[in-house]
C-alpha cells in the first residue's frame, strides 16, 4: 500500500500544480470498502497536501465530501461558510471543490477535495479541469 499511496502523492503534487493558487489544501478521501474492502461507507482520508486535519474518517452523510460520493458529481461551494453542510477542516477555508473519482467500472470509490482560503475561488473553468485531472488518478490494483 506504500508504493500506491507514493504514486497518489506524486499524482496530488502535479494536480495541485494546475492551479496552486486555489489549492491551499488537496487531498484524497476514499470510500473505506474501497480502500480498506470492508462493509463500512465511511470516507477515510488517504495522501493530502497542506496543513494536518482531525477528519480522517468522515460519514458519507456529512458535509460537502459526503455529499459529493452520496450524490455521485461534483460539489462546487463558492463560501463555505454560509452552508452548515460544511465539516470546518480549517478556520481559514473559504471555498472547497470535491470532485468523485469512479474506479473502471464506473463505481465512484474516492474523490479529490480542495479547499482554498479565498472566496469563490473556483470558477466552472477550474472545476472543468480537475474533472479532467481525476481521470489519470491511480486506482489500486491498476
Amino acid at each position: 500500500m506504500d508504493d500506491y499511496f507514493k504514486k497518489v502523492l506524486l499524482w496530488l503534487e502535479d494536480t495541485k500544480n494546475l492551479a496552486p493558487e486555489v489549492c491551499d489544501w488537496i487531498g484524497i478521501y476514499y470510500k473505506e470498502s474501497y480502500l480498506l474492502n470492508s462493509t463500512s461507507t465511511d470516507l477515510v482520508i488517504g495522501p493530502y497536501l497542506g496543513e494536518e486535519t482531525e477528519h480522517t474518517r468522515i460519514s458519507i452523510d456529512r458535509g460537502f465530501c459526503g455529499m459529493a460520493l452520496r450524490e455521485e458529481r461534483t460539489v462546487n461551494v463558492a463560501d463555505v461558510t454560509s452552508d452548515s453542510t460544511h465539516i470546518a477542516c480549517s478556520l481559514k477555508t473559504r471555498s472547497e471543490l470535491v470532485v468523485p473519482i469512479a474506479d473502471n467500472n464506473g463505481n465512484f470509490v474516492a474523490e479529490l477535495d480542495i479547499d482554498c482560503n479565498r472566496l469563490n475561488a473556483f470558477s466552472k473553468e477550474l472545476e472543468k479541469t480537475f474533472q479532467e485531472a481525476v481521470k489519470s488518478f491511480p486506482l489500486l490494483n491498476n
